[in-house]
């Protein structure tokens, strides 16, 4: 990838914000000490799922910058597999909050490390 634009700088740091508050969300989701049922914890199911879409969003841009590096282009379409496995545990369900131990055991788990994967090429272009 080039220099950056001034607006691919920005859509890089808020994508990297994006990926941060997911986990934030999937940390305070998988807490036992978390109840289920507090209107805190659906808001924060609910934000999860913005977030989560707008990373969907934002890889349309991000396969474009990105469309001379293959390693990048994997991670990013890796992301579809945790959607998938988001959807499998209910996660996507307006009445059902994500099982905790889903959450602790697998998808919490992967988030991290695709998120840590993709990071490793923005980092350099947002980093000071």
């Amino acid at each position: 990838m080039a220099d950056l634009t001034e607006g691919e700088f920005y859509l890089l740091k808020k994508y990297n914000a994006l990926l941060e508050t997911v986990e934030e969300a999937f940390d305070y989701l998988s807490d036992d000490n978390r109840n289920a049922s507090t209107p805190v914890t659906r808001q924060m199911v609910l934000d999860s799922y913005e977030a989560i879409g707008k990373i969907a969003e934002a890889h349309v841009n991000l396969v474009l910058l990105f469309e001379k590096n293959e390693e990048a282009l994997q991670i990013i379409a890796q992301f579809g597999d945790l959607v998938d496995e988001l959807e499998q545990i209910g996660h996507f369900e307006q009445n059902n909050a994500p099982e905790k131990e889903a959450l602790q055991t697998y998808i919490k788990p992967a988030y991290e490390t695709w998120k840590n994967q993709i990071q490793h090429h923005i980092l350099p272009y947002i980093a000071h």
